[in-house]
């Protein structure tokens, strides 16, 4: 399961927070998702360059304290603030390489809320997988997006990625919002 970070942590506590933690966090999330698991929402969230949960600061937190966030589950995997995972799928086929076997694509629609810093996101990210567990970081699989120049306003982005499906063959399908696109993805050989 993917889950997007809350927003406006500056606007809400500029006191604890500046423009650019806040255009930063909270972390973008996936996780494996077991009976009883609880990941601590709303009272947590999780920052990626601390590698751990923190409180809230609607319960107390303020960047730094972690309270009760210390028995939630934490993410498998964590992605910049704000990059809108929306589109989550373990590739089942064998129509692309046996790297890509079992592991998880997102579809990042990309961010509105980072100003003044540049949008960011609008790209399906490749997490490579073996056995249930991420066995290594997250790679940029389709990007190009958002377009050539850099993303102020997210209405500057030139497509949104939103949806991914797997077809018969093992093609990945990647849709997107703004144009009503669907784009289909395969494997023709090694790219040199």
């Amino acid at each position: 399961m993917v889950q997007h970070g809350r927003d406006q942590l500056h606007q809400l506590w500029p006191e604890l927070f500046s423009v650019e933690q806040s255009a930063e966090l909270p972390a973008e999330e996936l996780f494996r998702v077991d009976k009883g698991d609880d990941f601590g929402w709303p009272y947590c969230y999780y920052d990626r360059k601390k590698g751990k949960k923190v409180l809230a600061p609607e319960y107390g937190g303020d960047g730094e304290k972690v309270g009760r966030c210390d028995k939630f589950e934490k993410p498998i995997a964590a992605f910049p603030g704000h990059w809108a995972p929306n589109g989550l799928l373990f590739y089942t086929a064998d129509q692309f390489p046996e790297r890509y076997r079992g592991g998880a694509f997102i579809a990042f629609h990309g961010s509105w809320n980072r100003a003044p810093l540049p949008q960011q996101g609008y790209k399906v990210v490749f997490v490579p997988f073996s056995g249930g567990a991420p066995s290594g970081a997250g790679e940029d699989f389709a990007t190009g997006f958002a377009g050539d120049r850099p993303v102020q306003s997210s209405g500057d982005a030139r497509y949104r990625p939103m949806g991914l499906a797997q077809g018969p063959d093992g093609t990945i399908y990647i849709s997107e919002t703004e144009e009503g696109h669907t784009w289909r993805v395969w494997y023709a050989g090694e790219v040199k």
